[in-house]
């Protein structure tokens, strides 16, 4: 029992390092962190940590030096706190004072509702689920097995990122395996059932950001809440990745960061400096699975075109912004792609050969029945697409239009993605239905932001009814 409870303390104390190297970074990334609420800056904290801590990491194999706990997290936490303590000697005002910050970030100070303690008591009870039912199981499901559990025992035992002797998806990124054999160093052992506490935060994680989106969009606490919940509680897809260890749920985090603050941005509702951390988080696209290149591409495609349709005044200015959170993607792109050329390592040709136009005209059928399957998603994207349909010609004039574009484009991208997937026509039923609730949980947190634009239209129009 005191095993147990000291190699639980190891593992949240690994967790919390984790998040205060990430704010540390995210301090240094924006002018004044305090523009953000505690959720939000808790939420970016983790994912601009992992993202640092890994990447750390794979520079440390690329050097030769062995990976351990105190040379993976005290040389970054370190430069970073060190960063920060000088930043805070000269950004300072005439007095010796932070520079105010002139926008304030929202408050509330309104009493819980009933509901709000519903909607809450809701999301605790499926995290909680979520968390005993991810630590009592050690690793099982397949791609854990194969892909990203195995290359966190191998870094751990061998100290390093070897991939000599894996053939299947060495050329996949990192970071979740990364984060993982982390994880493993702050135990002092493989220990699957803690590390698979980890999946359970990003859930957690999340949904506190998908919350904190909708209440800056506009939106209450209680209709916050609701949608947030909706979000949790439809289908099944995003609950049973909150306890297996996969790289989808980790991504769809990434993907929902990165488009809510350039949406906010676009919106003018975000807090100064949103486009900095906004890059961390493309950073973490590209680091953390094969689909985020792509992912990213199509959300700064979607911003592009939303700012040359809407044509904002400050429009030329704002599209040479798009230029950090592109840098942001380069940042996490570029050192695993030079780090597989050096070490010769095969990245994914075999996915992309020919088109096969049979298989794009059944992909529309799988696709469109998965968007309405109840098992998947329940009534989500039903209700985003009836958000988008109330919209109106508001569609055309708003900011709006940037997660519509994402979503469109990337379901696009899905159907090319089985157009040219190099499966034989025996092989291609089992091969969609083996991976589209995984690609659609990659971006239906996004579909949810629409979910919420269409409450605080529903509330918009109760309102001029009343009055």
């Amino acid at each position: 029992m005191i095993e147990t409870a000291l190699a639980l303390l190891r593992f949240l104390l690994g967790l919390g390092s984790v998040c205060l190297l990430g704010y540390a970074c995210f301090a240094l990334l924006v002018p004044n962190p305090r523009d953000f609420r505690t959720l939000e800056s808790l939420c970016l904290s983790f994912g601009s940590g992992a993202v640092a801590l890994t990447l750390w990491m794979l520079l440390l194999s690329w050097w030769g030096l062995p990976l351990g706990l105190i040379l993976s997290l005290v040389p970054p936490l370190a430069a970073a706190f060190l960063g920060l303590a000088v930043k805070r000697v000269v950004v300072k005002g005439p007095e010796g004072s932070e520079i105010p910050n002139p926008i304030s970030s929202p408050s509330t100070s309104t009493p819980f509702q009933a509901w709000d303690w519903v909607f809450i008591g809701l999301l605790a009870a499926l995290l909680l689920f979520a968390y005993f039912r991810a630590v009592i199981y050690p690793m099982w499901a397949w791609d854990t097995i194969a892909t990203w559990g195995c290359k966190a025992k191998l870094f751990y035992q061998s100290r390093g990122m070897d991939l000599t002797c894996i053939e299947a998806h060495n050329y996949y990124p990192n970071l979740v395996p990364l984060l993982l054999s982390y994880l493993y160093f702050c135990l002092g052992e493989v220990n699957d059932h803690l590390a698979q506490g980890l999946f359970p935060l990003w859930g957690a994680l999340l949904l506190g950001m998908l919350y904190s989106f909708l209440r800056r969009m506009g939106l209450n606490r209680t209709q916050g809440l609701g949608v947030t919940a909706f979000f949790a509680l439809n289908g099944t897809v995003f609950i049973s990745h909150l306890f297996i260890a996969y790289a989808d749920l980790p991504l769809a985090y990434f993907a929902l960061a990165a488009v809510g603050l350039l949406y906010l941005w676009l919106m003018d509702a975000a807090p100064r400096g949103a486009l900095a951390p906004a890059a961390a988080f493309f950073a973490g696209l590209a680091w953390c699975k094969y689909e985020g290149p792509p992912l990213a591409g199509t959300i700064l495609l979607a911003a592009f075109l939303t700012l040359v349709w809407l044509r904002p005044p400050d429009w030329k200015m704002r599209l040479l912004k798009l230029g950090i959170p592109i840098l942001g993607l380069a940042a996490g792109f570029l050192p695993w792609r030079l780090f597989a050329a050096f070490r010769h390592l095969e990245m994914g040709a075999d996915h992309v050969r020919n088109l096969y136009p049979h298989q794009l005209l059944e992909s529309v059928s799988y696709l469109l029945r998965a968007l309405i399957d109840p098992f998947f998603f329940g009534f989500l994207w039903p209700a985003a697409a009836l958000a988008l349909v109330f919209s109106g010609r508001g569609l055309w004039r708003s900011p709006r239009l940037f997660p519509a574009l994402f979503l469109g484009g990337n379901l696009l991208a899905v159907l090319v993605a089985y157009a040219v997937a190099p499966t034989s026509a025996a092989e291609f039923d089992m091969y969609v239905r083996a991976t589209i609730d995984r690609l659609l949980l990659h971006i239906t947190p996004v579909a949810a932001l629409l979910v919420g634009e269409g409450v605080k239209d529903y509330r918009v129009r109760q309102q001029i009814e009343t009055t």
